[in-house]
């Protein structure tokens, strides 16, 4: 599965983080910095990308969790 620098980075961390909750502050602030003003929609579209690359079913994500209200989660 070939993913981007960002797509890369963003796993990594819930991988490392495998069953907690990281917020969506946490995450936007760990992989693009914490200098960075951008639209925070873009973890949500980096998180789309990774479930289509990597879940079996994307619509149904197993491993790729989103913790409404608070941010996404890595179940193994």
């Amino acid at each position: 599965v070939h993913l981007t620098r960002k797509e890369f980075e963003l796993l990594e961390l819930l991988m490392e983080n495998t069953g907690r909750v990281l917020q969506r502050e946490t995450l936007i602030d760990q992989v693009w910095g914490t200098d960075y003003f951008g639209d925070t929609r873009t973890l949500d579209v980096h998180i789309k990308r990774l479930r289509a690359k990597c879940e079996p079913d994307p619509h149904n994500p197993q491993h790729l969790r989103t913790i409404r209200g608070l941010g996404y989660k890595f179940v193994a």
